[in-house]
């Protein structure tokens, strides 16, 4: 006899390893939903709709976990559920149609366990239709003087030679795995400072141009949260919007998002990138910056704005402490709630700096380590500097995961 553990992590891994013992296709559809175990906690909940819960969960097999004194006690109170997603689908219908906020409690947990288990995303940008199915990379191109990395390439070249620079670029990105090009002509490290509109439009748009014109199949994203900006690249042939400030700064972009189909990427920030990194304090930041999403998605859709063409960025280092960074990509599964894929940018970014000590030129590795954890956590497309490297380390995470 061998007994060996197990580690489900979601539904297909469940029917995987359901297969491989022989079980039918009608046994598979029964028994993997009852595999696979979660847990959420309710916060802010009346004692009695905690114990509510409790029962139901009770009579399903399963349990919850609450302060002691709401047992007996009219309080506010949180309460931690768990079970099988079998389980708590049940509860769901359980609380369905009844008092108090449990009908709302149903709602929600039912729709983020959809979410949570969603294993492929459709991406709508202009005329493209994408499928992503596992982590995409999305490379970095910066029209900069000053970029926190050290990449700008007007350091380099200017006119007809920054043209082919970045269409060189832009190939070897594409030919080593990036299925997507970021491409920002203003830098947002911290403390740097905006740029006019006119020489943002002049250093971007022709670049913009040249890059459609010879990739037209790849996706394209333009860095900026200014309305012109935006209009101009629009016009270019731009298939996405990269915007650091989710639309706060230029509520107007939301005209050409459905003028052009574009895709929309909103990025949490706290305050500035002027003012950002001066003492950001949060209470629970992972939470917080949920919030922050709940607000802005559903701005978008009061505006009717397709869902397949939103994606969510967390923003490590956008008026985050160190810690606040570490908790963010360890709490990335979090964020599936929205059913959004989830884009981020740890590329040689300063947290990695302060773990190691290293310069920006010499994180990779940092980028790396950082960039696979993000990708376990539940990232869909890492934003990154090298993409060679990060896609052979992407193809040896799958290659094991998979096997």
């Amino acid at each position: 006899m061998i007994i060996t553990p197990l580690s489900i992590e979601n539904e297909t891994a469940a029917k995987s390893l359901l297969s491989s013992v022989g079980v039918s296709r009608e046994g598979i559809d029964i028994l993997s939903l009852k595999c696979v175990y979660s847990a959420f906690k309710i916060e802010g909940i009346k004692s009695w709709e905690a114990n509510i819960i409790k029962q139901h969960l009770l009579s399903l097999g399963s349990d919850s976990a609450v302060e002691r004194s709401a047992l007996v006690k009219n309080k506010k109170t949180d309460t931690i559920i768990f079970g099988s997603i079998a389980q708590l689908s049940k509860l769901c219908g359980k609380l369905k149609n009844q008092p108090f906020h449990l009908n709302e409690i149903s709602q929600n947990l039912s729709l983020y366990l959809d979410n949570l288990s969603k294993q492929e995303f459709v991406l709508r940008a202009r005329d493209k239709t994408i499928k992503i199915k596992e982590p995409l990379l999305c490379g970095i191109i910066n029209l900069t003087t000053d970029s926190f990395s050290g990449d700008g390439l007007l350091v380099k070249a200017c006119g007809n030679k920054l043209k082919d620079l970045v269409l060189k670029k832009t190939e070897a990105m594409i030919k080593d795995g990036a299925a997507m090009i970021d491409i920002g002509a203003e830098s947002s490290r911290p403390y740097s400072h905006p740029i006019p509109e006119k020489e943002e439009i002049a250093r971007i748009a022709p670049v913009l141009s040249a890059v459609r014109k010879n990739f037209k199949d790849v996706l394209i994203s333009v860095d900026t949260y200014k309305l012109n900006v935006v209009k101009a690249a629009a016009s270019e042939g731009v298939d996405i919007v990269n915007d650091i400030t989710a639309l706060r700064k230029s509520p107007g972009v939301i005209n050409l998002i459905k003028k052009h189909k574009l895709g929309i990427i909103l990025m949490h920030m706290k305050a500035t990138p002027q003012t950002m990194q001066i003492n950001p304090k949060y209470g629970k930041v992972t939470e917080e910056i949920i919030s922050f999403f709940k607000e802005r998605t559903s701005m978008l859709n009061k505006e009717k704005i397709n869902p397949q063409q939103v994606m969510i960025d967390p923003g490590i280092g956008f008026g985050k402490t160190l810690k606040d960074n570490l908790k963010i990509i360890n709490e990335l599964y979090k964020f599936k709630i929205f059913g959004l894929p989830i884009f981020i940018g740890l590329s040689r970014k300063s947290f990695i700096g302060k773990i190691t000590g290293k310069s920006t030129d010499q994180r990779l590795y940092g980028t790396i380590a950082s960039g696979l954890i993000a990708a376990l956590r539940g990232a869909n497309i890492l934003r990154v500097h090298d993409v060679k490297e990060n896609k052979e380390a992407l193809r040896i995470a799958s290659s094991i995961i998979n096997n």
